[in-house]
């Protein structure tokens, strides 16, 4: 099966059962019940296929990139994945034998609102929960290889999701000014979605040497799911599960950290109801005029200035003294 991380809503003090014997013979309807209740909403985020490719422009863009090689992420068993089991946090190890690396995932589910300490912006809700991905690559031989993923999104509803930008300033861990990203669901009867930022850095100095960047594309609706690929535990509940999907890629031509250490990480916080970056953007708004207020404000003062010193001159230059 493919990294399904998925979140269910229903009444407080239901309990799901769960058929495992049918789940791992892939025998899926009815292998996840709820007794004398049904989910009111759901979301399921599936780590599908991660990508190679060669950025030999140096932009940073998949869709230029040569020598695309996919490796879909799939087949996953307890023989061939370390799992550390955790009410709150499982950790998923899945082995990348192609590249000499591995795949790191975590899921931590606190079930209150908490903010992430090391990727502000991101705040978790009692709904929602983060998912971090480290990838650590070793077997390539082109210092132009990046790497990227496929992530698909199973949903209920058919108006599938749209991707949104928001625009936040300077904080701890992110230079300048930003954009946090956003997946909303355009259905609100099923609302749910995911943040992210495109930059994330792994220390406190702030070093382009200790950074990570990313690029998000398009996002595509309705996509068909391949039954010899996708299969996943949504289909317990979803009779006909709506799917949207986005690649993202990993490491831009300045992204020192993955060149130096062939490591890259990602987090994101996912969930249900429509979640919000952990900042304000009045601020921000307000910032940006202000900087775009203050040029403006010395060029008019410096013209008065410059009149005046002018009109000074011209005045004291026009006019003669009178000899007794």
């Amino acid at each position: 099966d493919e990294l399904t991380i998925s979140i269910f809503q229903t009444g407080k003090n239901y309990m799901p059962i769960f058929n495992y014997t049918a789940l791992f013979s892939r025998n899926y309807p009815g292998a996840i019940q709820f007794v004398d209740t049904k989910p009111t909403n759901s979301f399921s985020l599936v780590l599908r296929r991660l990508i190679k490719f060669d950025d030999i422009n140096d932009e940073g863009n998949m869709a230029k990139g040569e020598n695309i090689t996919s490796y879909f992420l799939h087949n996953i068993t307890t023989n061939n994945v370390t799992i550390s089991n955790s009410t709150n946090q499982p950790t998923f190890q899945l082995p990348l034998p192609m590249l000499n690396g591995s795949l790191n995932i975590d899921v931590m589910y606190p079930g209150e609102a908490i903010r992430e300490t090391k990727s502000p912006k991101l705040r978790t809700t009692s709904k929602s929960y983060f998912l971090n991905i480290a990838l650590q690559a070793n077997n390539f031989t082109s210092a132009k290889t990046r790497f990227a993923f496929e992530l698909y999104l199973i949903l209920p509803g058919v108006q599938g999701s749209q991707k949104y930008t928001s625009r936040y300033i300077d904080d701890h861990f992110t230079p300048g000014i930003f954009n946090v990203y956003q997946i909303k669901t355009l259905d609100s009867l099923y609302s749910s979605s995911m943040l992210w930022k495109p930059v994330v850095y792994q220390s406190e100095d702030r070093s382009v040497e200790q950074s990570t960047l990313m690029q998000i594309y398009d996002i595509k609706n309705n996509v068909t799911l391949d039954p010899n690929i996708d299969q996943g535990t949504f289909y317990s509940l979803l009779s006909h599960p709506f799917v949207s999907a986005f690649n993202l890629s990993l490491g831009q031509a300045k992204d020192g950290f993955f060149a130096k250490t062939n490591y890259t990480f990602i987090q994101f916080t996912a969930g249900l109801d429509y979640l919000e970056p952990d900042s304000t953007k009045v601020f921000v708004t307000v910032a940006l005029i202000v900087s775009l207020a203050l040029p403006a404000l010395v060029a008019i003062v410096a013209l008065i200035f410059i009149l005046r010193r002018r009109f000074s001159r011209q005045t004291q230059s026009s006019y003669n003294a009178i000899d007794d």
